[in-house]
């Protein structure tokens, strides 16, 4: 199994729940993938304990289809911009007369 960067947000404790929950987004080939994740722990609980849960369960809702999750695709290349046409120069004197008043200079 090949791994993928993974980032945890926007993480709060739900008291009601005496749980962690979290917004875990996996960074792929296909563009990000956001997975809401839970992981019940005490208030006290260390870090390093939490982001283990969080990210296993976010890892085991990334297999199951019937999980809630959010795709972003990576934005596609922005078009080339074609280079302006350029205005013909003056080439004599007073041809630039010409060019904002027409034939009547």
């Amino acid at each position: 199994m090949t791994q993928t960067p993974a980032q945890i947000g926007n993480l709060t404790y739900n008291a009601a729940e005496e749980r962690f929950e979290a917004l875990v987004t996996f960074y792929t080939d296909a563009g990000r993938l956001r997975v809401p994740s839970r992981y019940p722990a005490p208030l006290n609980a260390e870090f390093p304990e939490i982001s283990r849960g969080l990210m296993s369960d976010a890892m085991r809702a990334r297999q199951m289809p019937d999980r809630l999750r959010s795709r972003l695709r990576p934005s596609a290349a922005e078009p080339q911009r074609q280079p302006r046409k350029e205005e013909p120069r003056p080439r004599r004197a007073f041809d630039w007369l010409r060019l904002w008043h027409g034939d009547a200079a």
